[in-house]
């Protein structure tokens, strides 16, 4: 299901590397549904 794309994460925000501490705020708040991503890089 994967590979043919019928599976995809729920992905409530993303946040970049360095608003790792603003990220880190919002999984605590467990106001979330989804996953929290961090961007790294470009």
């Amino acid at each position: 299901m994967i590979a043919a794309g019928q599976l995809r994460p729920v992905i409530d925000l993303e946040f970049a590397l360095t608003e790792a501490a603003a990220a880190h705020r919002r999984i605590e708040s467990s106001g979330h549904i989804g996953k929290i991503v961090l961007r790294v890089g470009g």
